[in-house]
């Protein structure tokens, strides 16, 4: 059979050759998708100004901890704000809207395009754009030393919001944390029941007397917001565990929600997912309703997210403080003192959220000052320049190797002080600075302030005195088995002298 013949059945028979299969396919795999609209008119006039605030000077570039470690010129603020204009004006700007207009012809837009020099932006170039927008802590610094004073991270989280409503974020790994806040009420994938398992536990294993007041019962005048990294984290329960065992020894009249309690919505906030205005009303609805003065916290970024960002949703009937605040706040009037030493040397890590965003410095350097023998050393960034520790803004999730690089970074200089401790008032920080120490290997350890606040009340650490009377236990329990071991064998040892000498047994009886 010639070729020519066997071009011809295939052409009759239905199937198609080699060429004609690729000609076919070619057309659909150059079909490329459109580029989505970025909604930039949902942008309030403060940021488009600040868009175009930006002086392009590089300050940024210089203090950025995600830059430290990636260093990459799209990462830096003054690079994401000039591609993002870049997106902006080739969809929205007035050229765009020239190339856009059916009314003007293709030849005179070739032209207009020619003379311009416009150019469409592509998908690689959005992709791109979110990618770097989401490799960010939202940490502020950037912020601090901006010399045009951009509200950046504002500015930030209001892109991202803007780049979840075009259907491009957040990233894929961050994609899990949005899904089990919605489903679970906490960003770790645990069930609503689990948010006061660790009180259950805690009373059991006697680090504290009883579990916390609820305060729908109680009807306390301070509620204690615990969040979810203490509630849920095993590796964080000392944050609750010692804040609990704190106000139980002042005799705060608090209680908490329980099992009633919700994520705060900072994760959703911060990687732009809409929902969180869903989410802040119902807090803010179940938190009104309590007839609460003082709404405290121990985590820094529940603390800035209820005490910052939930007015802009609906206004709040009662005060809101971070708990060092509200310690310092006792401290001041006297009401809190210190009777037992704690004999460290430590060095502080300024949350991003309690420090650079709401300025809350002074407390936890006040309260460490009052409590005896207990000695702080600085880092040489600290305060608003301290370095962040990596685990906010969805970067832990979507960048994990970034964000154990900012550790270590961090713990490097905590190492350099010579303290023994590492101290925070942060779940987050801990949990974040707690992969740094693993990654290097560190000696340093990391502690919670509310540990050596709760130590200088009590005159012990409730861990510490715990493991001791368990070990305690556990010698008494292997003890008496012991001993017990030991009369059974006595009394095997008896029966079997009475059964090879029965008449000396006899006698004896």
């Amino acid at each position: 059979m010639t070729e020519e013949k066997k071009v011809s059945d295939s052409q009759t028979d239905g199937t198609m050759t080699e060429n004609e299969d690729i000609q076919n396919l070619e057309p659909q795999a150059q079909k490329k998708e459109p580029v989505r609209q970025i909604p930039v008119h949902k942008l309030d006039i403060k940021r488009l100004i600040e868009l175009d605030a930006c002086t392009r000077c590089g300050e940024c570039l210089s203090w950025c901890p995600v830059h430290d470690q990636d260093a990459r010129e799209e990462l830096i603020p003054r690079r994401k704000i000039m591609d993002f204009l870049k997106i902006a004006r080739s969809q929205n700007g007035f050229l765009a809207g020239i190339m856009k207009s059916e009314k003007i012809g293709e030849s005179l837009k070739k032209v207009i395009k020619t003379i311009c020099g416009y150019q469409e932006v592509t998908q690689e170039q959005v992709n791109e754009f979110v990618y770097n927008l989401y490799e960010c802590s939202t940490c502020g610094q950037c912020e601090v030393v901006c010399p045009a004073h951009i509200d950046t991270v504002n500015l930030w989280e209001e892109l991202r919001r803007l780049i979840v409503r075009a259907d491009y974020g957040p990233l894929e790994p961050q994609k899990a944390l949005r899904k089990s806040i919605k489903t679970f009420d906490n960003p770790w994938q645990q069930p609503r029941a689990g948010r006061t398992k660790w009180s259950r536990r805690a009373k059991k294993d006697g680090l504290i007397v009883q579990e916390p007041r609820e305060i729908k019962k109680t009807k306390g005048k301070v509620l204690l917001f615990f969040g979810c990294t203490a509630s849920y984290d095993t590796n964080v329960k000392q944050v609750a565990i010692n804040t609990i065992n704190i106000l139980e020894t002042l005799n705060i009249d608090y209680g908490v929600l329980g099992k009633d309690e919700k994520c705060c919505g900072s994760v959703l906030l911060r990687m732009g997912d809409p929902e969180y205005k869903r989410l802040f009303k119902e807090n803010i609805d179940q938190f009104n309703s309590l007839g609460i003065d003082t709404l405290i916290s121990s985590c820094s970024g529940c603390f800035k997210t209820i005490m910052q960002d939930y007015p802009k949703i609906k206004p709040l009937n009662f005060e809101v403080l971070h708990t060092v605040e509200y310690l310092a706040r006792l401290l001041k009037n006297g009401e809190l003192t210190f009777p037992y030493p704690v004999n460290q040397t430590v060095t502080y890590h300024d949350p991003c959220h309690l420090g650079r965003a709401t300025g809350g410095f002074d407390a936890p350097r006040m309260i460490m000052e009052a409590i005896p023998e207990l000695t702080l050393v600085e880092m040489p960034r600290n305060r608003e320049y301290s370095r962040c520790c990596g685990a906010g803004g969805g970067l832990k999730a979507g960048f994990p190797d970034i964000q154990g690089r900012m550790s270590q970074e961090r713990i490097k200089e905590a190492e350099k002080t010579g303290a023994h401790a590492l101290v925070s008032c942060c779940p987050f920080c801990y949990q974040g600075l707690q992969l740094g120490i693993a990654g290097l290997g560190s000696n340093i350890v990391m502690k919670d302030l509310s540990a050596y606040i709760s130590q200088a009340l009590l005159g012990y650490d409730v861990f510490e005195k715990a493991a001791k009377e368990a070990e305690e236990k556990k010698r008494e329990k292997e003890k008496a088995k012991a001993l017990k071991e030991k009369e059974k064998e006595a009394e095997k040892k008896k029966a079997q002298e009475k059964e090879q000498n029965p008449a000396s047994a006899e006698d004896a009886t």
